[in-house]
């Protein structure tokens, strides 16, 4: 199983799962945005890697994750939990992620490696409920 792909930096971006259409209104799809920040990823076996996700401004989450072979033509699935850093914004915090390496095309032009997944709030914090999911997608910077 390869891994090595997924160490460096990354563009992390969450999603509401809202059904409504944004329409042509920029402010409209602007508040779709869940959460988004910079995702550092360094693996550190085979089947196990650690990362970091910088939303800016002193905000942070320590992540810890696990690579899941693929099965044939299934890509590999990345199972990691979240927690907010003490004595921070983000402190308190919890989240679990469910994430797909997006196969590469053979034809692609200049296709940037992603992963798409779905995230959700395992414990409430700042008034938010949990169980509150959204859907992400991260880009290779």
């Amino acid at each position: 199983m390869r891994t090595h792909y997924l160490n460096g930096d990354w563009t992390y971006r969450s999603f509401i799962n809202n059904p409504e259409e944004a329409g042509n209104d920029p402010q409209k799809a602007l508040a779709l945005i869940f959460g988004e920040g910079k995702l550092t990823i360094n693996v550190t076996s085979p089947t196990l890697f650690k990362a970091v996700l910088d939303f800016g401004g002193g905000a942070g989450m320590d992540l810890y994750g696990e690579i899941v072979p693929s099965a044939g033509v299934s890509p590999e699935i990345l199972i990691i939990t979240g927690t907010g850093r003490e004595g921070t914004s983000t402190d308190k915090w919890v989240y679990q992620y469910k994430g797909y390496v997006v196969p590469q095309w053979s034809e692609a032009v200049d296709q940037v490696p992603t992963i798409v997944g779905t995230v959700i709030r395992t414990i409430p914090h700042n008034g938010g409920k949990a169980g509150v999911t959204a859907s992400f997608v991260i880009v290779r910077l």
